[in-house]
């Protein structure tokens, strides 16, 4: 028989008081827009994936130019609401290219709205006891300036020696003084992948135990394996996002040409994003068998992803990229010029290949055409499952990645006293 010291704890436990936590993030970005990339899917899934008992702030950009500035906006997404203050008008199509002024970049004319509307924002996000995730290490002053908790991350972005396709390449000095300023002053300052976590520790010792990893996801609610397509013919191959020069699209290009020579034309190529290829003069060979898609949301993309045979990446450098992940979790290979990070998630003939960087630039074509040609035959020879190319992207989830960065945000929040109590319903 329950005792009635028993229902009295019961009762109590039904009506106790749970912290409410209070997340601000800050980016030049309109989650609602068609701008694609992995700091908009962070985004974007930031907002998905929040907690019950976190409350987000997004402080950003309004791109269809309908909002008024300065102002709290209630917007859902994705069936979750949040907080809107929008503080700057900048249409999708400005943001699709790379700028080549400070005047006319995104960043700066962002860095610039944070000042006008310094006061607005200030007095929202000390009301709400926020602490603050950032993308962009240019931002940090900001929270530094409020006295307000922090979680920095750093994308890759500045790296050296590396052909960005922004003022970042100009003006690389503004972010490595960015980059100095927000590991003194963050409270977690987490890196897409190990190499840059350890680049950091190495530069910045005295902050070492601050510095972390935390690779990057894919929404397997909406990117999960897929049948192959019913023909093998025409060999289908796809990449998704923007065209910067340090992702080499000379190289895929003339990869795809190669391919569809050894192929005797029974190849297409997709390309999910908008940028031009026609900057490059390799795309002419091969636009007649090129389908452009242009912007396409998360489930577009996985529609479009698993409508191809393989991916391809010939980046020079990245992050942990997410086209990478996504393509694997609808069950398709990715042949990709070697970055060690992929190593986790490329397994030589499960699902996919690397292929090194040796010799001269065609002999990495050929390298690459003949990984291809392994890819087509091993489907055919029906010795790749989709599933199993998908599992090996099984720890890159938002339930085991994005998850960590919520935990962070509630453990700041707890150790300051920030988080603001709120009723159980």
């Amino acid at each position: 028989m329950t005792s009635t010291l028993t229902l009295a704890l019961r009762a109590r436990n039904a009506n106790r008081i749970k912290p409410r936590y209070q997340i601000c993030l800050i980016h030049p970005f309109d989650p609602r827009g068609k701008k694609v990339g992995g700091l908009e899917t962070y985004i974007r899934d930031f907002i998905t994936f929040h907690p019950t008992d976190t409350d987000i702030l997004f402080i950003g950009v309004d791109s269809t130019g309908e909002l008024e500035l300065g102002r709290l906006h209630r917007l859902t997404f994705r069936g979750r609401g949040f907080d809107f203050l929008p503080i700057l008008h900048y249409s999708d199509e400005q943001a699709r290219e790379a700028a080549r002024t400070i005047r006319s970049s995104l960043t700066g004319q962002f860095f610039m709205a944070l000042l006008r509307h310094f006061g607005t924002i200030a007095r929202l996000i000390r009301a709400r006891r926020c602490s603050v995730d950032l993308r962009r290490v240019e931002f940090s002053w900001l929270p530094a300036i409020l006295r307000l908790p922090f979680v920095q991350m750093l994308h890759g972005e500045g790296a050296p020696k590396l052909q960005m396709d922004s003022l970042l390449r100009k003006y690389a000095f503004v972010h490595n003084t960015g980059e100095r300023f927000a590991v003194a002053m963050s409270e977690k300052f987490l890196c897409v992948n190990p190499f840059i976590t350890e680049r950091l520790q190495q530069t910045y010792p005295r902050r070492k135990e601050k510095i972390d990893t935390l690779w990057t996801w894919v929404n397997t609610d909406i990117f999960k394996p897929q049948l192959w397509p019913l023909n093998s013919s025409p060999f289908q191959i796809v990449f998704a996002g923007r065209l910067d020069e340090f992702k080499d699209p000379s190289l895929m290009f003339r990869t795809i040409d190669r391919l569809r020579q050894r192929l005797n034309g029974d190849i297409k190529f997709h390309y999910i994003g908008t940028s031009d290829p026609h900057r490059f003069a390799e795309f002419a060979a091969i636009e007649d068998i090129t389908v452009r898609h242009g912007f396409k949301d998360a489930a577009g993309m996985a529609e479009t992803l698993a409508s191809a045979h393989a991916g391809i990446l010939t980046s020079e450098f990245e992050g942990m990229p997410r086209c990478v992940l996504e393509t694997l979790a609808v069950g398709r290979p990715v042949v990709a010029m070697h970055l060690p990070q992929l190593e986790p998630v490329i397994r030589t003939g499960v699902s996919g290949y690397l292929v090194a960087r040796n010799g001269s630039r065609d002999d990495m074509v050929n390298a690459l055409v003949e990984r291809f040609v392994d890819v087509r035959n091993s489907i055919e020879a029906d010795t790749m499952n989709p599933v199993q190319i998908a599992d090996a992207i099984s720890a890159f989830t938002p339930s085991t990645q994005l998850a960590r960065v919520f935990r962070y945000h509630h453990e700041i929040q707890d150790a300051r006293g920030l988080a603001a109590a709120a009723p159980t319903y």
